[in-house]
């Protein structure tokens, strides 16, 4: 009678040296990828999308960036406990400089006699998350306006990433005795849907102090052995990308549109009430101090046509990260311009949203952020609005 094959005549040593030979070939072959391919420097998405979309001249300053923030480490951000408030860590590197305060920005000083100064606050964008100081949107305003109107103007930059309106709005009160500012900008819209699609329509609860607020980030930005992953997860986006072009042709859209649960819905639907409220509260309480504020909303990618190849590769992987995130996109951004022109929130929100309304050209490389020219010309917007603003209140006349 023949016998049974027993388990423990199984090779298993020859299949283990198989196993490691087999990983070995792939992180041979992945290290060729990130080298000689457009993956080539590739350590996070955001290098990905640079490479795609940024100038060289852009992408070595971007790179600079990168790594003078990755060499914060992972507690870049720090609480302040008993508030909703998340800032900085004060430091200087080539790239930026972070006050004592924790903002991009020099040290706040004195507000001298003849000077005005206005303060920005909202989320990466106004920070300036990959750009110069230059090419910042606080500068860039703060030169326009000044020589416009000929005379001392300071524009500071209070833009942290990951800011949404609640918490733009609580550092511009708890600061505002030491900023002095005489005008107040709220640039913020972005990080608020993203909260809401995840967490519902919330209002912060303080921080106790000592919150982990960045994490998973390589305080040395090398790339190590599970780097070579990163192909991977290319490889998954990509599967990713796929199913949500299928899914769109299905749909005959650009990009694919998946449903919403009831409670993201149900979210959406209170999303403009209590987003518009914040802003209305706000307003109320600085002009009480004397201070007029004004509210300007993001241009959005979700709002952007035509979509360029690039952007929609971004929409199709976002659809299938967040499922049905364009759909609640849609319905909160559509519920607060509806609102605002009812103007029971008043005349200061400045709608932005359509700004790139027919571009060809990337405008947003990774669905959020916009590539250095486009951020430079909204900056000039915003800038525009201001001069108009300042113009119509008559704010310099006896000044």
């Amino acid at each position: 009678m023949k016998g049974t094959k027993r388990i423990d005549r199984i090779n298993s040593a020859g299949k283990l040296v198989l196993h490691l030979l087999c990983i070995a070939a792939y992180f041979v072959f992945a290290e060729m990828v990130l080298e000689l391919t457009v993956f080539k420097g590739t350590r996070t998405d955001f290098d990905y999308y640079r490479n795609l979309t940024f100038s060289p001249e852009e992408a070595e300053k971007a790179e600079k960036f990168m790594i003078d923030i990755i060499s914060l480490g992972e507690s870049r951000e720090i609480s302040i406990p008993g508030t909703i408030i998340f800032r900085y860590k004060p430091a200087v590197r080539e790239s930026f400089t972070l006050n004592s305060d924790g903002f991009r920005d020099e040290e706040f000083k004195k507000k001298e006699k003849d000077e005005f100064r206005i303060a920005i606050y909202g989320d990466s964008k106004i920070f300036g998350f990959a750009l110069q100081k230059e090419d910042t949107t606080p500068y860039i305003v703060e030169k326009k306006l000044s020589e416009h109107f000929g005379r001392k103007i300071t524009v500071l930059n209070m833009g942290v990433e990951g800011h949404d309106i609640q918490r733009a709005i609580a550092t511009a009160k708890y600061f505002n005795e030491k900023v002095e500012p005489d005008m107040i900008v709220f640039f913020s819209w972005i990080v608020d849907l993203y909260n809401t699609y995840e967490h519902g329509n919330v209002d912060w609860e303080p921080f106790v102090g000592g919150e982990r607020l960045i994490p998973g980030v390589d305080a040395n930005g090398n790339v190590g052995l599970v780097e070579r992953f990163k192909l991977l997860k290319t490889l998954q986006h990509t599967y990713l990308v796929d199913f949500a072009k299928l899914l769109a042709r299905l749909q005959g859209r650009d990009v694919a549109h998946l449903p919403l649960s009831p409670q993201r819905e149900e979210a959406a639907g209170r999303f403009p009430e209590i987003y518009l409220d914040r802003m209305k509260d706000a307003t109320i309480y600085f002009e009480r101090q004397g201070i007029p504020s004004l509210f300007i909303l993001q241009p959005l990618i979700h709002t952007k046509s035509p979509l360029n190849g690039h952007e929609r590769y971004v929409m199709y992987l976002a659809e299938n990260v967040f499922p049905g995130m364009n759909v609640f996109s849609a319905k909160c951004i559509n519920g607060v311009l509806e609102a605002v022109k009812t103007g029971k929130y008043g005349s200061n929100i400045i709608d932005h949203s359509h700004v790139f309304q027919g571009v060809v050209d990337t405008v947003f490389f990774d669905g959020m952020h916009y590539v250095p020219k486009f951020s430079r010309i909204e900056a000039e917007h915003i800038a525009d609005e201001l001069i108009k603003t300042l113009e119509a209140g008559k704010y310099f006349e006896n000044r």
